[in-house]
């Protein structure tokens, strides 16, 4: 049976670039991220308060130390770079970027975490680092490419998704002691506290009075359904169903944003960005097949 749940949180995330793309015509990255976390904060804080009202109680002060370190990776960090790089580059190429998050974390847990890797995850992680490989440089082999502002925003990109991986790989003994939810919520707010000082120094909160609709539509489609609903989807989702099964549906993530940001954004879908993603995908599938049945 379908998890509709799953689904439209991956639905939620790939339409995130769209919005960020959107909002970032108005609004610096720094105060964007500060209003999309802190929405995304309160939604899940009360829930997890209806939830129960004590859950601060179960960590200690060393734990809350690893919480900001986790949270300065997987969501300020990370937020802070896709949005920088959203600024060079499509949300299309952005998409497909993130598809190589599975390979990347496959590739880590064999060096941090001891996990065994076989030929078949061998394939699969070259065959997609050459898939993204082809997405970043659009099939042009030469050092005319580093010129090109599109490339710095795809690295940024990629940058974000090792970031994720850290923040993964670095955060599972951790997050495992912890409900989902629970565990999610004091992260969310964390990053919402470590991005907040860059928004003030920035000091550009007189400017929201101004924004367009449109503006105000991306900033609260983020915060809304992508740092809030999102979460709480897919981990009620998560709940229901196996991982591996619950997993699958990432594929549909890159495909989501392509299509939104052709119909939202006018932006051009190459062939060559789909042989890329195309690659990547299959190598996600062969680097993680043990994980999805």
């Amino acid at each position: 049976m379908m998890s509709w749940q799953a689904l439209a949180a991956v639905i939620f995330w790939g339409f995130s670039f769209i919005a960020t793309k959107v909002a970032l015509r108005e609004v610096h990255p720094f105060t964007l991220l500060a209003i999309r976390y802190a929405i995304g904060a309160l939604m899940l804080l009360f829930i997890q308060l209806g939830r129960e009202r004590s859950f601060l109680k179960l960590f200690s002060l060393w734990d809350w130390v690893y919480i900001f370190i986790l949270a300065a990776l997987g969501v300020s960090g990370l937020g802070l770079l896709q949005a920088y790089g959203l600024l060079y580059t499509t949300a299309i190429n952005t998409g497909w970027i993130i598809a190589i998050n599975p390979i990347l974390i496959a590739l880590s847990a064999r060096f941090f975490l001891g996990e065994t890797i076989t030929v078949r995850k061998v394939f699969g992680i070259l065959l997609g680092f050459c898939g993204i490989f082809l997405i970043i440089s659009k099939g042009i082999i030469s050092i005319s490419l580093f010129r090109m502002v599109s490339t710095y925003g795809d690295l940024l990109v990629l940058a974000s998704a090792l970031a994720w991986t850290a923040y993964t790989i670095g955060g599972k003994g951790f997050i495992s002691r912890f409900p989902p939810l629970t565990t999610v919520t004091v992260i969310m707010i964390s990053g919402c506290l470590t991005v907040l000082p860059l928004s003030l120094l920035k000091g550009e909160w007189g400017s929201l009075l101004h924004l367009s609709s449109h503006a105000w539509a991306g900033i609260l489609f983020l915060g809304i359904f992508c740092s809030g609903l999102g979460y709480l989807f897919w981990y009620s989702a998560l709940e229901k169903r196996d991982s591996g099964i619950v997993g699958m549906y990432l594929y549909v993530e890159p495909f989501a944003t392509m299509i939104g940001a052709y119909l939202l954004l006018g932006e051009e879908i190459r062939w060559i960005t789909m042989v890329g993603g195309g690659m990547t995908l299959a190598g996600v599938y062969f680097a993680t097949r043990n994980r999805y049945p």
